[in-house]
C-alpha cells in the first residue's frame, strides 16, 4: 500500500527522558524533553505483524509513517498527544527519491 503524505495530519514529538530539578521541592524526576517534531500518520498492522508482535509479548503498539529522517533513533521516546511511546523498529527508507518514508514501530511507555 503507497503512503499518502497528504494522511500526515497529527503532530508527534521525538525526545528523551532528563533528569530535571524540581524548582519547588529540590526532587529530581524524569521528564520528555522534546528534541524535535514530525508530522506523521497512522498506518494499519496486518495480522501477521500484530500476531508476531504478540509472540514477542509486545502489547500497546503503533505503526506510523514519517518522512525520512536520519535524526530518528531507536534510543528517542515518541510522545503521541499525552502518551509516549519506545520506538522499536525503524524500517527506513533509503532510496535516492524525493518522498521517501520511515515505518515506526511503537511501544507504549508504561508508567509507574
Amino acid at each position: 500500500m503507497a503512503i499518502n503524505p497528504l494522511e500526515f495530519n497529527e503532530r508527534a514529538a521525538f525526545g528523551s527522558y532528563q533528569v530535571v530539578t524540581n524548582e519547588i521541592n529540590g526532587n529530581q524526576t524524569n521528564t520528555f524533553v522534546t528534541a524535535f517534531n514530525r508530522w506523521f500518520g497512522y498506518r494499519t498492522q496486518s495480522l501477521t505483524q500484530q500476531y508476531t508482535l504478540m509472540g514477542n509479548k509486545l502489547v500497546d503498539t503503533k505503526l506510523i509513517a514519517i518522512r525520512h529522517d536520519d535524526a530518528v533513533t531507536k534510543q528517542m521516546i515518541v510522545q503521541i498527544g499525552n502518551d509516549e511511546y519506545n520506538i522499536i523498529t525503524i524500517s527506513s527508507d533509503n532510496r535516492a527519491a524525493r518522498e521517501t518514508f520511515d515505518l515506526l514501530t511503537l511501544q507504549k511507555v508504561a508508567k509507574p
